[in-house]
């Protein structure tokens, strides 16, 4: 049987006799490459940096002050749109001499390393300038479109980004990360039944992935499916049983199913992996709430 292995691009689990990693596409380490290799190394962020940012769970306190069984996913803080004027300046001097265009490609791939480089720094409008140009030297190229549109996401723009990811993913249908991303697009916009069906969709290209089942789940959840997101939950933490914010996220779940024993299982579960976490004494003030309605079955079969 099949080991499992870390890929170190991305951090995805991935069975040891694939030659690539599902997620990212990057070759597993210390296996050659037989199939094409991709044009150019990528940055994690690049592929997958929004996957991990969607595993955070908002925090406990939220859940007490109202838990609503059509609660949105939390989405980061939207900062200041950025300028959204064109890259590049006119290469025209007003001199009359011959000059060599540059090679497209050669610019192309140097705005791509600049906008890694701007972003890893902080400069994400710099890093958004860089990749519209990459995008304007190749418009059909699907992971330059990929790339722009998680620039997009990342500062707070996900309905501008879609565009992008559209054109992604009609390029390449296939592709797990492009199908994420724009059902990702989708989520932060609230966008539930768009956001629910790229997810199903990513989970077909990719059924082990943790994070699509857990995201799938959480969309499932606030679209108003609390039964199908439990089930969807379930299989997040069967592929993942360590992560403990899955355990709070489904104990959400089934305490709005009125499954009050269960969701009670889930947030012990959750504190014996997390004893520590900063909602820990939150988490255990509401289980003793919970007592009485996870006791009254026993009471009222004795």
């Amino acid at each position: 049987m099949a080991e499992a292995v870390i890929c170190s691009a991305c951090g995805a689990k991935v069975r040891d006799d694939r030659l690539k990693c599902l997620r990212c596409g990057e070759p597993l380490v210390a296996r050659a490459k037989t199939e094409k290799a991709p044009a150019r190394a990528r940055k994690p962020w690049m592929t997958i940096g929004i996957a991990a940012g969607c595993l955070a769970v908002s925090g406990f306190s939220i859940m007490l002050l109202g838990r609503a069984t059509n609660r949105a996913v939390q989405t980061p803080a939207r900062p200041a749109a950025p300028s959204t004027r064109a890259a590049g300046q006119s290469a025209d001097d007003g001199l009359d001499v011959p000059r060599n265009s540059p090679d497209p490609v050669v610019a192309s791939a140097s705005d791509l390393l600049a906008g890694e480089k701007a972003y890893e720094s902080g400069n994400l409008e710099s890093a958004l300038q860089h990749f519209q140009a990459t995008v304007a030297a190749n418009p059909n190229d699907a992971r330059t479109l990929n790339d722009l549109g998680q620039i997009l996401v990342r500062l707070g723009r996900a309905q501008e980004a879609l565009q992008y990811f559209d054109r992604a993913v009609r390029a390449e249908p296939g592709s797990w990360a492009y199908q994420f991303n724009r059902a990702r697009a989708y989520a932060q916009l609230q966008q539930w039944a768009p956001a629910v069906d790229g997810y199903r969709v990513a989970a077909r290209l990719f059924p082990d992935d943790y994070a699509t089942q857990y995201n799938l789940a959480k969309a499932l959840q606030a679209s108003g499916d609390t039964n199908a997101a439990i089930a969807t939950f379930e299989k997040a933490i069967q592929l993942a049983p360590g992560q403990p914010d899955f355990q709070l996220s489904y104990g959400l779940a089934l305490e709005a199913a009125k499954r009050p024993r269960d969701a009670a299982e889930a947030y012990r579960r959750y504190l014996e992996l997390e004893p520590q976490a900063p909602d820990a004494e939150k988490v255990k003030a509401h289980l003793a709430e919970l007592q009485p309605a996870t006791a009254a079955p026993a009471a009222a079969g004795s």
